[in-house]
């Protein structure tokens, strides 16, 4: 096991052991923050730099609100614009894209 991967293993323990990223609703009064994405659908396995560059966007919003005291609910999931249906049309019609 690589240094890298050791120190993520322990960090994600520590993490879980804390319920660093568990959401709390009602916790001591705290404002709540909330960033809402689509939900993950199965063609959703081709992840490209813009999903990158979109979630890591978020992340750092995410992380700012959390140290700013907010208690954070942050679902994750991934969208693709519309290709589910997209990719419908192409083989109805016989589109070649």
């Amino acid at each position: 096991m690589s240094d890298r991967t050791e120190i993520e293993c322990r960090l994600a323990d520590l993490w879980e052991e804390h319920h660093t990223y568990q959401f709390v609703p009602s916790d001591n009064g705290r404002p709540v923050f909330s960033i809402d994405t689509p939900p993950p659908y199965v063609s959703a396995t081709h992840l490209h730099p813009g999903h990158a560059m979109s979630f890591t966007q978020a992340d750092i919003v995410i992380r700012y609100m959390r140290m700013m005291g907010h208690s954070v609910f942050y679902p994750i999931g991934f969208d693709d614009n519309g290709l589910p249906t997209e990719r419908f049309v192409e083989q109805k019609y016989s589109i070649d894209k």
